[in-house]
């Protein structure tokens, strides 16, 4: 019972302040709503954006993460690393 006085006391506060504001709960959905469609696009702006960075850097650090992975294959042996 408590909790529900608290959430209505906060949602009073709340929807004083927008009001206060001229905030409008309806504009605010849309707002967030948009947000949430518009989210798949942005990711896909993201992913354009940065994918030649990553092409770029990987010309780099894979074979630098290959050359390092080396010793430990040499140390495992044609065993597979498992221990008799």
């Amino acid at each position: 019972m408590r909790l529900i006085v608290n959430i209505l006391i906060w949602s009073l506060l709340v929807g004083l302040l927008l009001a206060w504001l001229r905030i409008d709960p309806y504009d605010l959905l849309r707002g967030a709503l948009h947000s949430v469609a518009a989210l798949p696009e942005m990711l896909a702006d993201l992913f354009g954006w940065a994918w030649p960075y990553v092409a770029t850097g990987a010309v780099i650090v894979v074979p630098i993460a290959l050359i390092s992975l080396l010793p430990r294959l040499w140390r495992r042996g044609p065993s597979g690393g498992g221990r008799d």
